[in-house]
């Protein structure tokens, strides 16, 4: 079904049908405004009940859901330190926080009547964002501040790299700019893909039995279910995976040395 608030085919959730339910006031305009700020919430409520309701029945011997959680800490711990060594550590409660939310908002969005709010640029810009300033506070921090412009500038050694800082600044500095706008429409437009996708063979299947007055149609969206999932999963990591990149890349040269 196509939503009434959006111009493109997508599945109705719940927010949406609310909304068509009080057409023209204050409570359909509330809706359609704050649509991913609701599902939003309600993944993040969903993921610190879960957390708080984990860490207050720790075990030594975990059950399967400790276990489970523990599984997907360890995974992002491995991640994160496989790229920056023992000291990437320090980074995986974000790129954790990152990866979880992410992949939670992405899979929610396939229960029935709800959506995900990675598919609007008003959840993936501030999550980009995030992830800029968290890097440049990074590498402030750990460089200091002319270190850290000495870095934009190529980390200049002979005379040679010194005539091209004039270049290699603003070209850096443009870099770090477009990171965030990749990561936000990378996320954003793979999401969105994918619940296009979903709702144009929804409305397919509706439509072939609409003819015979079934009210019931051919799942011909359910193959397309399966590829979300994979789908929501890769961007997750891939999200996760590109913000420690960055990260790594800003810390000082030493450090990288080191664990090389």
């Amino acid at each position: 079904m196509e939503g009434a608030v959006h111009s493109t085919p997508h599945v109705a959730n719940w927010v949406g049908l609310l909304a068509e339910m009080f057409p023209r006031s204050p409570v359909s305009e509330f809706l359609e405004k704050r649509e991913a700020a609701i599902f939003s919430f309600l993944v993040t409520a969903l993921i610190a009940f879960f957390a708080v309701r984990i860490s207050r029945k720790l075990e030594m011997v975990p059950g399967r859901v400790q276990a489970a959680a523990e599984q997907v800490i360890e995974t992002i711990d491995g991640l994160v330190c496989g790229i920056m060594g023992p000291r990437g550590r320090a980074y995986t409660p974000f790129v954790g926080a990152l990866f979880l939310y992410i992949l939670v908002t992405n899979l929610y969005g396939l229960v029935p009547l709800q959506n995900s709010s990675t598919a609007y640029l008003t959840t993936t810009a501030p999550l980009a964002i995030s992830v800029f300033f968290y890097v440049q506070a990074v590498a402030m921090a750990k460089n200091g501040f002319f270190g850290y412009l000495y870095h934009l500038a190529g980390n200049p050694k002979s005379v040679a790299e010194w005539i091209f800082v004039p270049l290699n600044f603003p070209l850096h500095l443009m870099g770090e700019f477009t990171k965030p706008i990749s990561l936000m429409f990378r996320l954003y437009g793979n999401v969105m893909a994918g619940h296009i996708l979903v709702a144009v063979f929804l409305q397919l299947g509706i439509g072939i039995m609409k003819s015979v007055h079934i009210p019931v149609g051919v799942p011909l969206h359910l193959p397309f279910l399966f590829l979300e999932i994979l789908i929501g999963v890769i961007q997750a990591f891939v999200f996760a995976l590109l913000s420690t990149v960055y990260i790594s890349v800003m810390l000082p040269h030493e450090e990288v040395h080191a664990h090389g």
